[in-house]
């Protein structure tokens, strides 16, 4: 029973986001309380990993620095520092309880995610029959953190997720073990009927990050089994899912088409409409705006101030928590009436904020980190098997982090990333 409440513990984390008790001077979820109760018993208990060491003190030089040139305040960056070396540690010492055995842990996950699709499914069916309790859960479980979306096929599921994004996100792993199992017969993690279930709940997300992981996994499915005819029939696969998700989903579709304006066609460039006065450009600029969805320009906005920031600062970056301070130096949202005035500290997309606070090397370490401890097929099969799945899975993840989140530790993230670099590990052991 204990081994039970500690594993609802560690995972609550991962898959819990709908209760926050203060949001000031950050939001403190209720999620967060198994860790602070297991972290101090986990300390006298496991050793200190020194490799945590080589991440935050060259975060913690950084950022001292860039508060001495005020790039940045002590506060927003103590408040970030403290976050990620809490988040690192906590979730090295969850890999020694769970004596570095990747697969034991994978497999809770999994479980994990199978509860929580079903919750998901469970939530549609009620809002179709018009339960209004069993999908709307802001009510029925006092989540202040959260609230439904309609869409899709009436409802778009996110079950005990805040938002249909977050839940399309951590379900990125499952999804991708879930396709290949239906695919492989591959059973070592789940059935094929509670595969069925984890695909056809994320897909009713009606999520743009779910369906940029589906794009993500068919691609990774191809490129592992290395033969030109899977990257043949890979590659029109996504075209016709793509074509289905933007003429069905209208989210996705408003996703998409704000993307390629603002990134492909430059709609908040001049170079189409020289001697454009200032308010006819902002009045242009909001009615297409107005027609799109607002996070393809937060994306687009983010992306922007991080280049100029970049440029500004380009080997070390700002420090931890900066990019809200670089946000107001260099943000578009005073071109248009900031009427799109959303995340300025997390800049959407964990890649550019770490390319904004930390710089060119902070990017470096990322893009290094995925690829030094990536797996690929092994035609060994087995139990080796289990390593490039679980390798895969986890990359979809960081995948989508490194894309479309820009907290750092939103939803146990370094749990998945330690579980990544770990997995790696237990791998060159077993191949000796």
């Amino acid at each position: 029973m204990l081994a039970l409440i500690i594993d609802v513990g560690i995972f609550l984390n991962l898959f819990f986001t709908g209760i926050v008790f203060f949001k000031e001077p950050f939001e403190f979820y209720i999620s967060y309380i198994p860790i602070i109760i297991l972290l101090p018993i986990f300390i006298l208990k496991f050793k200190f990993h020194p490799a945590n060491l080589y991440i935050l003190i060259p975060l913690l030089i950084v950022g001292i620095f860039n508060i001495i040139v005020q790039n940045n305040t002590f506060a927003n960056f103590l408040k970030i520092f403290v976050n990620i070396a809490v988040s690192l540690i906590f979730y090295q010492y969850v890999i020694q309880y769970y004596e570095f055995d990747i697969k034991r842990i994978f497999k809770i996950y999994m479980k994990w995610a199978f509860v929580v699709c079903l919750m998901g499914l469970f939530q549609l069916a009620s809002f179709i029959v018009g339960f209004k309790l069993g999908y709307d859960w802001s009510i029925t479980l006092f989540m202040n953190k959260w609230q439904y979306f309609e869409g899709g096929l009436g409802l778009r599921i996110n079950s005990s997720f805040s938002e249909p994004s977050y839940f399309g996100a951590a379900m990125g792993p499952a999804l991708f073990v879930s396709i290949y199992s239906l695919i492989k017969n591959y059973t070592e993690f789940i059935t094929k009927k509670q595969a069925l279930v984890i695909i056809i709940s994320v897909l009713l997300s009606f999520s743009s990050v779910a369906f940029i992981g589906l794009f993500f996994i068919i691609l990774l499915l191809s490129l592992n089994f290395g033969a030109i005819r899977y990257f043949l029939i890979a590659i029109p696969i996504i075209f016709i899912l793509f074509f289905i998700g933007y003429n069905n989903a209208p989210e996705f579709n408003s996703r998409i088409n704000g993307l390629n304006e603002l990134f492909v066609e430059g709609i908040l460039d001049n170079r189409d409409h020289v001697g454009e006065a200032k308010f006819a450009r902002r009045k242009r600029i909001q009615n297409f705006l107005l027609k799109v969805h607002g996070s393809s320009f937060v994306l687009y906005n983010n992306y922007h101030v991080t280049k100029k920031n970049l440029q500004e600062n380009p080997l070390f970056g700002t420090g931890l928590g900066s990019h809200e301070f670089a946000f107001k130096k260099y943000n578009l949202n005073a071109e248009i009436g900031n009427i799109y005035n959303f995340n300025t500290g997390d800049a959407n997309s964990m890649f550019l904020r770490t390319v904004s606070e930390a710089g060119i090397l902070g990017g470096i370490f990322l893009i290094l980190f995925v690829f030094k401890y990536f797996i690929s097929r092994d035609l060994s099969g087995g139990e080796i098997d289990n390593y490039w799945v679980i390798s895969n899975a986890l990359l979809v993840i960081i995948f989508l982090q490194f894309v479309r989140q820009g907290n750092y530790t939103f939803n146990g993230f370094f749990l998945y990333g330690w579980m990544y670099y770990y997995n790696k590990q237990n791998y060159l052991k077993a191949k000796i």
